[in-house]
């Protein structure tokens, strides 16, 4: 599951929603308009959401109720969620607030991210099969624990153009390192993460940045993503494809593990937050109520919401299950890939 957007606003759904007319839990009903949802997770059919002011809601029963879980966080904002299959979870957040789990949810601990003086505030996680932590956030901050939250390490990533491979399309900018760019890149939002497996793993940011890890996150090296606008969300297919969308409607995708990445049109030039995608659909958010679908590897279709607040992420089951999540505690509930939806909370 940032740039100044995506981590102003960052990600957080919910997850699949009962039929048209359920009553909904407490959990829901007492949220407002002022609350935030910026990511969602299922874990062995509970879903987590995530959001500001430290709201961390579990569902047990596929979306139909929630519950508030006390975890003794923060009232700082909370932007991101993830499990491995293992049960093994982490929460990210401001100031470099994380929680920690490592039985499925049931119970979570705090840990801190902290170097010197430095907190900085985490946009996105992912937790691997093996256990491994590996989360990115502002300041060009990639950090890394081993012990489930104990001790945390930074990631440093490359800002040198890349070389070798194919050369990009003669209308792909490519940015260099040199001069004051160079601190720039060093120091950007980074703001969402994916990992295929233990071992690879992209991350995306400010500046059209997508790195690739091939050490399960110990350092990252720089692509030519043929973009240089924010990207804000990311999400992996498969061992080599990979979607990105990010600010004005921007888009990239690769299907050779970040080797050339192509350009694909939105139609849209509202901001992209969020991206979930398979290998047979894919369901992207974002800012004035944006929804967009894709069948297979089809162009993008928009889908009205009729809303006009931003939306932050989204979920699928494998039937096209799911739900959208965003600002003003909005919920939406699909059962057809986001084609259509149903608003199950938010004002």
């Amino acid at each position: 599951m940032v740039s100044v957007l995506r981590a102003t606003y960052a990600t957080l759904l919910l997850s699949l929603i009962g039929p048209a007319g359920a009553a909904q839990a407490d959990a829901l009903q007492t949220l407002s308009h002022r609350d935030r949802l910026y990511d969602v997770t299922a874990m062995e059919g509970s879903l987590f959401v995530v959001g500001h002011p430290g709201l961390v809601l579990r569902s047990r029963d596929g979306g139909k109720s929630f519950d508030s879980v006390e975890a003794g966080q923060t009232d700082e904002a909370l932007f991101s969620i993830s499990f491995n299959s293992k049960g093994q979870g982490a929460i990210v957040g401001r100031s470099g607030f994380v929680l920690v789990s490592s039985d499925k949810g049931a119970s979570w601990r705090k840990s801190q991210v902290l170097f010197g003086e430095e907190k900085p505030s985490l946009f996105a996680v992912d937790v691997l099969e093996d256990g491994v932590i590996v989360a990115v956030g502002e300041f060009g901050a990639i950090v890394r624990s081993e012990d489930q939250g104990k001790t945390w390490t930074r990631s440093p990533y490359s800002i040198e153009a890349p070389t070798g491979g194919a050369a990009p399309a003669p209308e792909c900018p490519v940015l260099n390192a040199e001069g004051d760019n160079s601190d720039v890149i060093q120091e950007a939002r980074l703001t969402d993460i994916g990992f295929v497996d233990e071992t690879v793993g992209f991350v995306v940011g400010e500046f059209g940045l997508t790195l690739r890890s091939d050490d399960g996150g110990r350092s990252f090296k720089r692509q030519n993503s043929c973009t240089d606008k924010t990207l804000y969300g990311v999400s992996v297919v498969g061992a080599q494809g990979v979607l990105a969308v990010g600010a004005d409607g921007g888009a990239i995708e690769t299907k050779d593990g970040g080797v050339t990445w192509v350009v694909r049109s939105t139609d849209t030039t509202e901001h992209l937050f969020g991206i979930w995608a398979d290998s047979t659909r894919a369901l992207v958010v974002g800012a004035a109520g944006t929804v967009l679908t894709r069948k297979g590897e089809g162009a993008f279709k928009p889908v009205d919401t009729g809303l006009h607040s931003w939306l932050t992420s989204a979920s699928l089951n494998d039937k096209g299950e799911g739900v959208i999540v965003g600002g003003r505690a909005y919920v939406l509930s699909t059962q057809d890939g986001g084609n259509t939806q149903q608003r199950i909370s938010g004002e």
